[in-house]
């Protein structure tokens, strides 16, 4: 009586066992190749029967058809939404990062608040990207949402403060999926007005609504554009602001020939502010510590680097006049070239009244030259991971500054303690590579 074969699926058969005596060629081979555990033709949905064995089989299977070749990968694109596109810390970052990125994995476009050209814009163009003017007014969500839809990003990043909220509740009206709320500062222009609060607060909510990342140069700028407790969100990361090492090295090789005395006696100190013409760089209170420098004999210069506004140069010009410092300051305009300035100078002077973590400092410390600023939270992060950093209240009178100057400046820093100074920055994380790879992450 033959006996029944096990039951099939659809999918795969198991034939009965035979004596290899009994089994055709065929059926050997494929007993042999079972045995030895080599997978045999795949079978197909159907089965059957061989004739004269009363063996189940499977049907032989067409050979299978190869997958397609795959589409290459659309760039990300994002869109970075900033004041204006001048010479400043986070305008230039974006500008460095804009020339290292591959196009073929991000494609990074500006949109600009101010609705003002910028003295990047020819630059940025050049590199294949594009500057797009968005006024904040009262057409401001019609402007962004219109721009929105012809960028198609996949990321807006915001880096207005506050404001971000705004910025990003439209992104996400307009179907951008990652919307990064992206703080550079300690604090926002709103200041401690009945109105100032209400903006913050609705800029707040929103964002608490609407942004999918939250990244702050610090944790101070975390803190204080964000709230305390930013360590319980999850969105929330601090990504330390990073710098080019490589122009930092031709300015210290260029610092000197074989043979040359280190510094030029005949040039005196030269202390250094650099800012843009904002009433938070405080510069007024640069041209003050520097008179009280000139007044204890010291023969130096003051450079005020940056973008001039009339007004305040004005300004600054009548109150050096008033001290009589004004044939010791000079007024540079913005430079392009910051680590070689800063490696020709003596120290570098911050009187900012909120930063986040200005990336001055850490362009002065990776060319070896001191830094005497107030004593920003930002700053202090920095002088908890490199040396060089001296920091004092803005409350401290302009004659403890000019102290504190004075003793900073006595002994200029030899050739090989600015290479030590930059082998530090490299081994730290304010590096450019660090900052691009984690901000590239956040945006992938």
């Amino acid at each position: 009586m033959p006996t029944s074969d096990p039951p099939t699926s659809d999918l795969s058969v198991t034939p009965r066992t035979v004596p290899p005596a009994d089994r055709p060629d065929g059926d050997r081979r494929a007993s042999d190749q079972h045995a030895a555990g080599v997978a045999g033709p795949s079978p197909t949905s159907g089965t059957g029967t061989r004739p004269g064995t009363g063996t189940v089989v499977a049907e032989e299977q067409a050979a299978p058809v190869p997958d397609p070749e795959p589409r290459p990968r659309r760039p990300v694109r994002v869109l970075e939404v900033l004041g204006r596109m001048d010479r400043a810390g986070v305008e230039l970052r974006a500008l460095n990062l804009l020339r290292r990125l591959d196009p073929a994995e991000f494609r990074l476009e500006f949109a600009v608040t101010s609705g003002a050209p910028g003295s990047l814009d020819d630059e940025i163009r050049e590199l294949g990207s594009e500057v797009h003017y968005c006024r904040v007014d009262w057409l401001f969500p019609i402007r962004f949402l219109r721009l929105v839809r012809q960028v198609r990003p996949d990321v807006v990043h915001s880096a207005v403060a506050t404001f971000s909220g705004v910025v990003l509740a439209l992104a996400r009206v307009g179907g951008v999926r990652r919307r990064i709320a992206y703080f550079v500062s300690s604090a926002d222009r709103h200041g401690t007005s009945l109105r100032g609060r209400a903006q913050r607060a609705v800029g707040r909510w929103l964002l608490d609504r609407c942004a999918t990342d939250i990244i702050a140069v610090s944790e101070a700028a975390m803190r204080g554009l964000w709230r305390e407790t930013w360590r319980l969100d999850e969105r929330c990361r601090v990504i330390y602001n990073g710098v080019e090492l490589e122009p930092s090295g031709v300015a210290i090789a260029a610092r000197r020939r074989a043979g040359e005395p280190e510094v030029d006696e005949s040039d005196g100190v030269t202390v250094v502010h650099i800012a843009r013409p904002d009433p938070l760089k405080n510069r007024v209170r640069a041209v003050e510590v520097f008179a009280a420098l000139r007044a204890r004999s010291v023969p130096a210069r003051l450079r005020i680097v940056g973008r001039q506004d009339p007004a305040e140069t004005a300004e600054l010009t009548a109150l050096a006049e008033r001290l009589g410092v004004a044939d010791d300051i000079e007024f540079t305009g913005e430079v392009r070239e910051i680590p070689r300035l800063l490696a020709g100078s003596s120290l570098l002077l911050v009187t900012s009244l909120h930063e986040g973590m200005p990336t001055v400092v850490l362009e002065a410390l990776a060319v070896g030259t001191p830094v005497l600023s107030a004593d920003l939270p930002g700053v202090s992060e920095i002088a908890r991971l490199l040396p060089g950093v001296t920091t004092l209240p803005l409350s401290a009178s302009d004659v403890l500054w000019s102290d504190t100057a004075e003793m900073l400046t006595a002994i200029p820093p030899t050739l090989e303690q600015r290479r030590e100074a930059m082998r530090l920055v490299r081994r730290s994380p304010f590096t450019m590579d660090t900052w691009q790879r984690d901000i590239t992450a956040v945006w992938s």
